[in-house]
């Protein structure tokens, strides 16, 4: 008999649980004035297939009130329980006529035979304010209404939001505020700049205007509140509250692959240079590499993939571009990742990014969009000057004079030859004019001067011998050459002081040639080899450090004057060795 009576127990208990009825009501207020607004609110929530709704939902007196009403109704499926879920909504504006102790009443419905009512709600009503701000309300006989686009959408699925407000006085519609949203832990919430703002008649003599336009993205499955948004009155203490929505939430589809990330819509990814027009890419210098998500959904920075790590380069925290608006379609742009990449070995390099997939909501299957690359060829100083022609050479070398030795009656700057991808015959051909000419020019004066030197000779009958040898000659040209480092560091410094980044990294670049042409010409090697022969392999490795520090910070988003200030000082310690 126990066991009969538990299993009876067990049988009702699980029928309870999947067929219920909720039918309640409830009011913003309970304190009020004649001829203030009130709202009123009557929900039935109706769970499970079982139970059928016998009657409509009998409404209370509201004969002392003057009253708008707007009706929703509702269909969703509880993706955690399995459970349907029948949902009105009836929301009243209610105006008290007078004053004193207001009832409303119960609320009825006959729902399998059974009869469900609300419980009474008791108001007490104030006489109206006798000031004639009163009267100049801009909250009287206005509400809001908040819609959801669409009422089921998938876990991390954009959806558009839109608040209506309505009221019997369209000018009211100017003392309207931007809505708030109150916060939400598992909502992400973005307003849409752009809408339709024009205003629209409804029943009832209220007029009805979009004052707001919301993209938010729900974080985890199940239903979800909506919360309510509150709407402000310009130079008035006065709130609007509109009411809540309910949105189900599905789970992602199993079969997610490894590298799915939530990006929930449609995307496309590529990778590409920041600097298109560049062309060699040297060992142990910067350059920036960008990697872009574009398309519509939930777009944000946490779903680009990343670039995967190499020993071939070194890579460092990128700086993020978000370039997404969003519109009535979700969030649509791209975000771009931008990275700075120093190669460490000469030959091809290349550069791959994570794996990338998302999740298409309107074909509800997931799309594997896979890794991108990005080949290159790393070379170093060698590999760059012998690929450089003839005439470049000649043309850099112009230009390294031209910017060293500037005149004071003719700015040199404005003669350097500039570079062409195509050849012109025109600028050759005046060039090797202005050559031969000079060259005439030259060799007249020339022999004017060897055949007054030739009479001189004659006269005096001295016949010229040489001096010293040439490896003397050579020896003495070797021990006359000087290198003046204190006046690169002043310049250095100067720059740093007038906040100009790249004169200072130019001058730096002038002081590695400098010292490097200056211990050519006294030791027969560079500066760096100087440091390895005279200092030993600390000090050299020392000097290829400082070079990768200066080729970050010159080539870093967010290079400062501390840092330089940094670099300089261990610019001194190196070449004062010299």
């Amino acid at each position: 008999m126990i066991r009969k009576n538990l299993y009876i127990l067990f049988l009702l208990a699980s029928g309870f649980s999947l067929a219920q009825v909720n039918l309640y009501s409830e009011v913003n207020t309970q304190d009020s004035r004649v001829n203030t607004p009130i709202t009123f609110t009557v929900v039935l929530e109706i769970f499970g297939e079982d139970l059928v709704q016998e009657t409509p939902i009998k409404l209370p007196d509201l004969t002392k009130f003057e009253y708008a009403v707007s009706s929703e109704q509702n269909t969703v499926i509880d993706p955690v329980k399995k459970i349907r879920i029948n949902e009105m909504v009836y929301q009243f504006l209610l105006s008290p006529k007078q004053a004193g102790n207001v009832r409303i009443g119960s609320a009825l419905v006959k729902i399998n035979g059974k009869i469900y009512k609300t419980e009474p709600i008791d108001i007490f009503v104030k006489e109206a304010e006798k000031k004639p701000l009163a009267t100049n309300n801009p909250a009287k006989n206005m509400y809001l209404n908040m819609q959801l686009e669409e009422r089921e959408v998938y876990k991390d699925e954009p959806v558009v939001v839109v608040l209506k407000a309505f009221s019997r006085n369209i000018s009211n519609f100017r003392h309207l505020e931007p809505a708030k949203f109150e916060p939400a832990r598992n909502l992400a919430i973005r307003s849409i700049a752009n809408f339709d703002e024009s205003i629209e008649d409804s029943e009832n003599n209220y007029s009805s205007q979009i004052i707001g336009m919301f993209v938010i993205v729900p974080k985890v499955a199940g239903i979800m509140d909506v919360p309510a948004m509150e709407v402000p009155f310009t130079n008035h203490k006065n709130v609007l509250i509109s009411n809540k929505a309910k949105l189900t939430v599905k789970k992602l589809p199993e079969g997610a692959p490894e590298n799915f990330n939530n990006a929930v819509g449609k995307y496309d990814v590529k990778i590409e240079m920041v600097d298109k027009g560049k062309e060699n890419f040297e060992i142990n210098k910067a350059f920036n590499i960008s990697v872009k998500v574009s398309g519509c959904g939930n777009l944000s920075p946490s779903i680009v993939p990343k670039i995967l790590p190499s020993p071939d380069y070194e890579i460092f925290e990128p700086k993020i571009v978000n370039n997404s608006t969003p519109t009535i379609k979700g969030i649509e742009g791209e975000v771009e990742a931008q990275y700075v990449i120093i190669p460490k070995k000469r030959g091809d390099l290349k550069i791959t990014t994570e794996d990338f997939s998302y999740f298409d909501p309107k074909e509800e299957k997931y799309v594997e969009v896979g890794s991108k690359f990005l080949a290159l060829n790393a070379v170093n100083a060698q590999d760059i000057a012998n690929a450089k022609t003839t005439l470049q050479k000649v043309n850099e070398y112009t230009n390294t004079v031209l910017e060293k030795v500037d005149s004071p009656v003719m700015s040199t700057q404005k003669l350097k030859v500039k570079e062409h991808k195509k050849i012109s015959w025109l600028v050759i051909f005046g060039n090797l004019f202005i050559v031969g000419v000079g060259a005439m020019i030259f060799l007249y004066f020339n022999k004017k001067i060897k055949d007054k030197k030739r009479e001189d000779l004659d006269k005096k009958k001295i016949a010229s011998q040489p001096i010293v040898t040439i490896a003397e000659t050579e020896a003495m040209l070797k021990n006359n050459v000087s290198f003046d480092v204190d006046s690169h560091f002043n310049y250095l410094q100067k720059m740093i002081d007038e906040g100009n980044a790249s004169k200072f990294f130019e001058g730096f670049e002038d002081l590695k040639s400098d010292a490097d042409q200056y211990c050519k010409t006294k030791y027969s090697s560079d500066f760096k080899d100087y440091l390895k022969l005279n200092f030993g392999q600390s000090e050299s490795e020392k000097f290829n450090q400082l070079i990768s520090k200066v080729n970050i910070e010159k080539y870093s988003p967010y290079s400062t004057k501390e840092n330089q200030t940094e670099i300089l000082k261990e610019i001194e310690e190196v070449y004062n060795k010299l």
